[in-house]
């Protein structure tokens, strides 16, 4: 009996979502950079900084900060991408 309650338990192998259904390619312009902004949790990650560190870094013009609405804040990860690839390469 124990067995067949963890067989109901179990996650299936692989859902489908609505962005495997959805190619890049049939994307308009603002649905793929929509898809490419993150949050600042994000950012703090991928720069491995603090959040006055991030916001620091955006307002001296390293990539932009996209405002939506008084506190939601999101940045362009390529653009932080870039910015680690410049600052690796220019000490």
């Amino acid at each position: 009996m124990r067995r067949t309650f963890t067989k109901f338990r179990q996650k299936p192998e692989k859902e489908k979502t609505a962005e495997d259904c959805i190619s890049l390619e049939n994307l308009s312009p603002v649905d793929k950079a929509m898809n490419n902004l993150i949050k600042m949790k994000e950012a703090t990650k991928i720069l491995r900084a603090s959040a006055p560190t991030v916001r620091k870094y955006a307002r001296m013009g390293h990539y932009k900060e996209y405002h939506f609405g008084e506190k939601l804040v999101f940045y362009d990860k390529e653009e932080i991408l870039n910015f680690i690839l410049n600052r690796s390469i220019n000490p």
